[in-house]
């Protein structure tokens, strides 16, 4: 068994019935040039080895009793791919707008946390003889990174081989006595961890000033409200557009800078024609968070490795 440390840990107590903390991860597939033609129960047959195989895809919470400790991963040899796996129809005539609509349903509602902590969608009657794929995973399993590699190999031609394989669960004393081990550890860190805590609060106190005297950046603690701060609901909006990658890397080559940058300028650029359309202004910086990922290595299949 794995126990969540404090990051994943902290995805996972963080959501609520409006915020869902799953993410989502889709490829388009061309189906036009399966010998013999293509069908569920081929992608199915073809699939469910591979993710099998893929050992976070098996893993499982388990509550620690009185709420002890962070929730731990078992590993369930019992997993249900018929539940996991699922067919969805695009409605006519199959387009771009059509999937968007599919892949809003799929993102509004939450992951079981009694099962594992994903599902895969198989979205068919796209126009074009294409099929889509929706992987949809909790943050908690996975980042972006490491569910987009699960992904991958789980509709590679590749033969399937086992990965990331845990331990079956525990009786309920013996989760409650590696919780107190784990807590007699992060006792003996606490020295260390109560000066790397000190000084990372001078840090955001040095930076919260430093933002304050500028005029151009928001205030740490105090953005501007705009629309966007309202109670969510749990439903949820996906519309895509679009962009050509070769006129986005010859614009990011012609003004030196990265594709990263090129994703953060469009994405400033539409939220300020979003404050336009809707509060009238644009006029005060606001706050935002942008998780960039520090593993990037196609072989990680599971955590969170984001800063």
């Amino acid at each position: 068994m794995k126990r969540l440390n404090g990051v994943d840990a902290m995805l996972l107590y963080s959501e609520t019935p409006e915020i869902h903390m799953h993410t989502l991860k889709i490829g388009v597939l061309d189906i036009a040039n399966v010998e013999g033609g293509y069908s569920f129960e081929l992608f199915r047959d073809t699939a469910y080895p591979r993710l099998y195989a893929l050992g976070p895809l098996r893993y499982q919470l388990v509550e620690i009793p009185f709420k002890f400790h962070h929730p731990m991963w078992q590993q369930n040899p019992d997993i249900d791919l018929d539940y996991h796996v699922r067919q969805v129809h695009v409605p006519n005539p199959g387009g771009r707008r059509e999937l968007d609509g599919v892949i809003s349903e799929v993102a509004s509602t939450p992951l079981d946390r009694s099962r594992p902590l994903w599902q895969m969608y198989v979205a068919e009657g796209l126009a074009g003889h294409r099929v889509a794929v929706i992987h949809k995973v909790h943050h908690v399993l996975a980042d972006g990174v490491a569910s987009a590699n699960m992904m991958a190999k789980a509709i590679s031609s590749a033969e399937p081989t086992a990965q990331g394989n845990i331990g079956t669960t525990s009786v309920e004393n013996q989760l409650l006595r590696a919780a107190a081990r784990d807590h007699v550890r992060q006792i003996r860190r606490l020295p260390k961890l109560v000066a790397e805590t000190a000084a990372g609060v001078s840090r955001v106190r040095q930076q919260s000033r430093q933002r304050g005297a500028h005029p151009d950046l928001a205030r740490q603690f105090a953005p501007p409200q705009t629309f966007i701060n309202h109670v969510v609901t749990p439903g949820r909006r996906f519309a895509t557009a679009p962009l050509a990658l070769a006129d986005v890397k010859e614009a990011s080559k012609h003004l030196g800078v990265t594709l990263n940058d090129m994703v953060l300028a469009m994405a400033a650029g539409a939220l300020r024609e979003l404050l336009l359309r809707y509060d009238g202004s644009a006029d005060s910086p606001l706050l935002a968070g942008v998780p960039i990922s520090f593993n990037t290595s196609p072989d990680r299949l599971t955590g969170n490795e984001f800063s």
